[in-house]
């Protein structure tokens, strides 16, 4: 784990599996910080049209214009762009405040091996004229990922400021279990190990497969309780 450098922590749920057919390679849900299949938390929550979207979390639509209140002096401090939290104690303190019921959902925090995240922070700081994202924020910090998780395995993910495309958007599992012998974990969907997660994104990389352009990396998933 200290070779992993923090890269964000993510309020979402277990979401859908694509494509899912019993008896096929994914579970009916999976773990995922790809914002195509998961829905997160925090996105731009700073005026009361975006932060509408926290009744999809639990938060009673009454209490928008006061998350708006919430969200605002921890913008950049606690939270980043678009959707990331800086640490777990954060997203406690909104389903505390804000989420009478939160069963369902969980955090999920995420980490890169210090290649990859040096690769983001000398090769990819966000364009000139605009604020620094999330992810890159708090790779600049240079922190491990927080104990108290449970280490769940691997997604491969294309950064391109934020977290947007997994391996699973293309559906891939089935390829890449043909040309690889790569499975996804039967609970998860994740790989298990980094190795596993890498080979996937190197196959991506090379163009031998049709998958969104962008950065492929391996990213270390962790899951906390709420």
């Amino acid at each position: 784990m200290n070779d992993y450098a923090a890269a964000g922590y993510f309020l979402t749920r277990p979401a859908p599996a694509p494509g899912y057919e019993p008896g096929g390679l994914l579970p009916a849900t999976v773990r995922t910080l790809s914002s195509c299949l998961a829905s997160i938390g925090f996105e731009y929550w700073w005026n009361s049209e975006n932060a509408a979207e926290a009744v999809e979390f639990g938060v009673p639509p009454e209490r928008i214009d006061s998350l708006v209140e919430w969200y605002l002096p921890r913008f950049d401090d606690a939270l980043g762009a678009p959707n990331v939290a800086f640490g777990t104690s954060v997203i406690s303190d909104f389903v505390d405040a804000f989420v009478p019921n939160p069963e369902g959902l969980i955090i999920l925090g995420c980490a890169l091996a210090e290649p990859d995240a040096d690769n983001i922070l000398v090769n990819h700081a966000a364009p000139e004229g605009h604020g620094e994202y999330g992810i890159y924020q708090l790779l600049k910090r240079g922190q491990s990922i927080e104990p108290g998780g449970t280490t769940l395995g691997f997604e491969p993910l294309c950064y391109e400021y934020g977290l947007e495309h997994s391996w699973l958007c293309n559906q891939l599992q089935g390829e890449a279990h043909t040309r690889l012998g790569i499975t996804p974990d039967p609970q998860t969907g994740l790989l298990d190990t980094y190795e596993e997660a890498k080979a996937i994104t190197d196959w991506i990389s090379r163009g031998e497969v049709g998958a969104e352009p962008g950065l492929w990396l391996p990213w270390m998933i962790v899951e906390y309780s709420v």
